[in-house]
């Protein structure tokens, strides 16, 4: 199944104009050939024949049959067509042309405000306004509510009379004919059960897409982890739930040693593929459902872990340090290595914005100390406040 909708959503995402014909043609022709067979069907049975007024049947299924010839020479056309990544303007302005022509004759003709007619109408202007492009489906959907709006009016002024293929209308108040008993759940099935999986399906490439915006807005595009305002919005949940549950959280704060180096030696295009390694190897180096790897800007990043006391942190600390320390960057003949200093520093009472400077303060002191290493240490509260060691 998954499968399946991957296949649709690349043919709906794509917008061709071959995939929008194919699909609104073969949509609509069911449709049209029910309502160009049931008359006939109707000629059979003496007891239903006085159901229609067989000279405006004659128009009506001319229109019809003619809107089904070309939507099948269309559903033909772009099949034989439907890898194409060509425009063709005219074709998809054919397609809805014809396809709502047809629509707006069936629900003129028996009547939309006592049939599931109006629900096809309805299905059919979204099912247009998802597969083609603003410049098609805006003018023919303005049309569209034109043409209905002016049957209204037509019906309320007398001009225009209601579902004039009809002796009487389907429904008048008292029981269905068996006639539409029946032909009414066929009817409806047709037009429900299409819509129903159009709508399923707009809305789960709707939750995918609002997911994927998500992600966006939270991601640093660059190296594909956090960014910082994500970072902080995590840090401040996190030090609401440290100082109620009095949990253990730690801080990394990282940066690359001599990052303008690599820049000015080796170019912007080799400084980014470093820090996109960098953005790799703190998602390896920490857990995905607790932890948050950020980048804060330009090379330096920060790492929250959560529900992790400082031992723990420094060595994920002294781990990313090695991981990177060892990392290879450029060709054989023209390689090159960068190196990491890394704060550590353990929140107390849930002050994140505290443990974040601190940690950021023994980053300095990492650097102060020879870079390529780890400072940490324990945040304590603040009327009790004493320095701790660097721990290298």
């Amino acid at each position: 199944m998954q499968e399946v909708l991957l296949w649709l959503e690349t043919w709906f995402r794509q917008k061709r104009d071959v995939v929008a014909c194919l699909v609104m043609s073969t949509m609509t022709l069911p449709m049209l050939l029910l309502f160009i067979f049931m008359p006939w069907f109707a000629l059979r049975h003496p007891e239903w024949r006085s159901i229609y007024v067989w000279n405006t049947v004659v128009m009506v299924q001319v229109v019809l049959v003619a809107c089904a010839l070309v939507l099948t020479g269309i559903a033909l056309f772009s099949w034989l067509r439907r890898f194409s990544q060509r425009d063709f303007p005219a074709l998809t302005a054919l397609t809805v042309c014809i396809s709502l022509t047809a629509i707006f004759t069936l629900n003129y003709s028996y009547g939309y405000k006592d049939s599931p007619l109006m629900l096809l109408g309805l299905g059919m202007m979204i099912l247009v306004r998802a597969l083609f492009k603003p410049k098609i489906y805006k003018p023919m959907v303005f049309v569209l509510l034109f043409l209905f709006g002016a049957a209204e009016v037509g019906f309320w002024t007398g001009s225009l009379s209601y579902a004039p293929i009809l002796r009487t209308p389907i429904y008048t108040g008292a029981d269905l004919l068996p006639w539409w008993s029946f032909w009414l759940r066929i009817i409806f099935v047709l037009i429900a059960l299409p819509m129903v999986a159009l709508f399923f399906i707009h809305g789960y490439f709707m939750r995918k897409e609002k997911r994927a915006l998500e992600q966006l807005a939270i991601t640093d595009s660059l190296t594909g982890i956090s960014n910082r305002s994500y970072f902080m919005a995590r840090l401040e949940i996190e030090g609401r739930r440290h100082a109620r549950k009095d949990l253990p959280m730690c801080i990394l704060m990282c940066d690359v040693d001599n990052f303008k180096r690599v820049n000015d030696a080796w170019g912007h295009a080799m400084g980014d593929d470093v820090l996109r390694a960098i953005g790799n190897i703190l998602n390896q180096s920490v857990r995905s459902h607790h932890d948050v790897a950020a980048r804060i800007g330009g090379e330096e990043f920060a790492v929250l872990l959560a529900n992790m006391h400082l031992p723990q942190a420094k060595r994920v600390a002294e781990k990313i340090r090695q991981h990177l320390s060892h990392h290879i960057f450029g060709n054989a003949e023209e390689s090159f290595q960068v190196t990491f200093s890394i704060g550590v520093a353990q929140v107390d009472n849930g002050d994140g914005a505290r443990g974040l400077k601190l940690a950021d303060d023994y980053l300095y002191k990492a650097k102060e100390e020879g870079r390529n290493r780890v400072a940490a240490m324990q945040l304590v509260p603040r009327a009790t406040f004493s320095d701790a060691a660097i721990v290298e």
